[in-house]
């Protein structure tokens, strides 16, 4: 008889991956649209304001478990996580998702990279050459002008190196965590960082995304921070899930499918079209992904010696 190639949960694991990813491409494609009713810092404390209690109430209705189990690494998960997410939004004002996410998802190389840095784990030559055709990916995607780089060239690898950071710090610190309480350590983090740098860029104020003071909500701004606000809870809900009852390695190979839906929804929305080196680009990041996961089934996997 006929057995699927993947366990029935796996599938299902991969359906709710995929369903995430669609959601968060979607919706982070209106954050372009909020850059031009508020600034950065006042986006994040309004987003935070929504989404909190969304999940303080998916907490109790699914009776999950949201006190810390250890307060002060968790803090230092959440303030890893929180700016890179906060470099990537502010990418996300001039670049279009697919870009900006390009760089957020080079984080599982510079999880192999800091690993073998600040944990000395041996990375081989399967891992090293993930990480060169990953990094080798992400720059045909962001295609930077490397006789014209600026700070904003750099941006979106920057979001991954802290988001990087923040995956391993949740594998080495917060293991024990649940799911909401990271959700949550993140919000609050994020929604605290808007509060003070909202006071600073009051005081110091600009016309870009990252520098606009405290303007009056207009109720566009409003309804579209609550869009990103619930479909950000949407989001993290399902992947909390397929991280739950999925083999964690094929669950991260199907994220990646982000980049994919970022530029189907931006031609879609907004008649954005990625060019061909873009989408080769995708198809590399999309390869070291599953290189990647590949070898670290292997590494699960492989016996223990004593």
């Amino acid at each position: 008889m006929w057995q699927p190639m993947l366990p029935d949960k796996t599938l299902m694991a991969v359906g709710l991956a995929l369903a995430a990813s669609a959601v968060l491409s979607f919706i982070d494609n209106f954050v372009a649209p909020v850059s031009q009713e508020a600034g950065l810092w006042q986006f994040q404390v309004f987003r935070t304001l929504f989404a909190v209690p969304l999940l303080l109430v998916a907490a109790r209705m699914s009776g999950r478990v949201i006190r810390p189990v250890n307060l002060p690494r968790l803090a230092g998960r959440s303030l890893a996580v929180s700016v890179g997410l906060l470099i990537y939004f502010a990418a996300l004002g001039t670049l279009p998702v697919s870009q900006a996410g390009a760089g957020l998802f080079s984080a599982p190389l510079w999880v192999v990279l800091l690993s073998a840095l600040l944990f000395r784990h041996r990375i081989g030559p399967v891992g090293a050459f993930a990480v060169v055709i990953g990094f080798a990916g992400a720059l045909m995607l962001l295609q930077p002008d490397f006789a014209n780089l600026t700070l904003l060239s750099l941006m979106p690898l920057a979001a991954g190196l802290f988001y990087g950071l923040g995956m391993m710090l949740t594998r080495h610190w917060c293991s024990d965590e649940s799911a909401i309480a990271l959700a949550i350590g993140i919000f609050v983090t994020i929604g605290a960082a808007g509060l003070i740098m909202l006071a600073v860029v009051t005081i110091w104020s600009g016309d870009t995304f990252i520098t606009a003071p405290w303007t009056a909500p207009s109720a566009r701004f409003l309804w579209l921070t609550l869009f990103q606000a619930v479909g950000a809870v949407i989001a993290v809900t399902l992947i909390a899930q397929a991280y739950r009852i999925g083999n964690p390695a094929v669950v991260a190979v199907f994220e990646y499918s982000f980049l994919i839906f970022a530029s189907l929804w931006a031609f879609l929305l907004w008649g954005t079209a990625t060019n061909p080196l873009a989408w080769a680009g995708i198809a590399v990041i999309l390869l070291s992904g599953i290189v990647m996961a590949l070898s670290q089934k292997e590494k699960a996997n492989a016996p223990i010696a004593v």
